[in-house]
């Protein structure tokens, strides 16, 4: 099973791209992808809109999501029944 991670697209996307390196994982990123390639088999990336990624998380569609601290506190939810 692989771990399914959400990179923020825009303006944090590189610097989460340079994070990795500096930790050992090569990330490739294409302009006409939304699944950058990463060097480890057991990764699966998807580049998300940071304001979206509390979103994906929660509907299961990724397992986590690396994103500005601003956007997990702005984010108002719905309470669910």
């Amino acid at each position: 099973m692989k771990l399914k991670l959400g990179i923020p697209k825009g303006s944090l996307e590189n610097a989460t791209v340079e994070l990795f390196r500096r930790a050992g994982f090569q990330i490739t990123t294409s302009s006409r992808s939304y699944f950058p390639a990463i060097d480890d088999p057991e990764i699966e990336c998807m580049l998300i809109r940071a304001q979206e990624m509390a979103r994906y998380v929660e509907d299961g569609v990724l397992d986590a999501g690396l994103t500005a601290g601003c956007w997990r506190c702005l984010r108002r939810r719905p309470s669910k029944p």
